[in-house]
């Protein structure tokens, strides 16, 4: 029970450092944000696999037009997906801000 209870404090201790790591060493984490929003779009059978093309068709407009570490739908600002049906397909559209991680 006590090497349980020492392994579960080194872990605690562990994580706790982790996490403060980046404070330890005066890095300050941020984003950069466009100010436009811009768009991708795609059409497909299914819902979700429309919603997945447009982030796709997203993502890749903002590599062509700015560069890779622009086109990361995970960090975009201001993000959202509209949908409609007509027949049997599904057109996503996406919309967001690109934002670019920056280390200060």
């Amino acid at each position: 029970m006590k090497i349980l209870k020492n392994m579960v404090t080194a872990g605690g201790l562990l994580a706790i450092a982790l996490a403060m790591s980046p404070m330890m060493t005066g890095q300050a984490h941020a984003y950069s944000c466009k100010g436009n929003q811009y768009s991708g779009a795609a059409t497909k059978n299914m819902k979700f696999r429309a919603k997945q093309g447009a982030r796709k068709s997203w993502e890749a407009s903002m590599k062509n037009q700015f560069d890779l570490s622009w086109s990361l739908w995970s960090i975009a600002a201001g993000k959202s997906i509209s949908c409609h049906k007509t027949g049997s397909k599904h057109t996503c559209l996406a919309l967001a801000r690109p934002c670019q991680y920056v280390t200060q």
